[in-house]
């Protein structure tokens, strides 16, 4: 492992670094002068982790589709976060916060991004993703288990996401243009639309053998959730708050088809009533 990850004054990597054969993770995240990774990268022939998220990359060398074996690759943009502590550092890290630099940053993503075809988990948050970017499909990540593709300008999602079979864990959170999310694969356990102010519906995958989680909040053009009334569909909502567009009625409605779901399964199950008893207080909280 190597971990030069807040190594804040770092601006380049040697060549030399492809010799290295045995490392198998690469941290450099928040590198924020850090422009790019040598062409050696693809000489890494062991490295299964990758993290290059909140750096000044933009793009990685062509040697990358070498990567045959990487299974963790996070590479993202600068998160603006209204919680920076002190105007100073807000202006250090301004070259990263205009919608300018967003907007150019992703030529980030190669043609040969999807051949990474072993990769399980895959963040692309803050990445400046587009309807410019559309065109990448990731159906070809078959063995992808948790994705990230929060804070991007998407209208709608990359092409390819109902393809992947294992898909467990889905964040897009605080995507502002997303206007709607449909076909996601019933594997899915976890989705997070946290922050979408766009987002208009959502539909859930309908049968599971888990009880899956849902978080909404701050939807504020949020109509309807399709699927949740569903006979087999046991989603369970952990927040409305900020959900405005929705009816008080079609709120009750969905605590409770949630509320039959839940208890109809810990009855079931003893290690789900132990698993997930923890829910069963925050989980009705729904309103503002």
């Amino acid at each position: 492992m190597l971990r030069l990850d807040y190594c804040l004054s770092l601006k380049t990597l040697p060549e030399s670094m492809g010799n290295l054969k045995s490392l198998q993770t690469l941290n450099v995240a928040w590198c924020l002068q850090l422009e790019k990774l040598p062409e050696s990268l693809g000489d890494l022939e062991s490295l299964t982790e990758l993290f290059a998220n909140r750096t000044a990359i933009k793009q990685l060398p062509t040697s990358a589709r070498y990567l045959k074996k990487l299974t963790k690759l996070s590479f993202g943009g600068y998160n603006y976060s209204p919680d920076l502590p002190s105007k100073s550092l807000f202006s250090r890290f301004s070259s990263w916060l205009s919608p300018q630099s967003c907007s150019s940053s992703k030529a980030m993503l190669p043609a040969f991004f999807t051949s990474f075809s072993s990769l399980k988990e895959l963040n692309l948050s803050y990445a400046g993703l587009s309807e410019a970017t559309r065109s990448i499909d990731l159906g070809s990540l078959s063995f992808l288990e948790d994705l990230d593709l929060s804070g991007n300008k998407f209208f709608d999602l990359p092409s390819g996401i109902s393809l992947l079979p294992k898909l467990q864990c889905l964040r897009v959170e605080k995507c502002s243009n997303l206007l709607s999310i449909s076909e996601l694969p019933s594997s899915v356990q976890f989705l997070s639309i946290n922050g979408c102010t766009s987002i208009e519906r959502v539909s859930a995958p309908l049968q599971h053998e888990r009880l899956p989680l849902l978080y909404v909040k701050g939807c504020r053009n949020l109509i309807e959730i399709q699927g949740m009334d569903c006979a087999g569909n046991n989603w369970s909502i952990l927040n409305l708050n900020g959900c405005n567009n929705l009816s008080e009625n079609y709120k009750m409605s969905l605590i409770q088809v949630v509320s039959l779901s839940l208890s109809l399964r810990l009855l079931e199950n003893k290690h789900l009533a132990f698993k997930y008893g923890s829910f069963s207080n925050s989980s009705f909280n729904y309103f503002p």
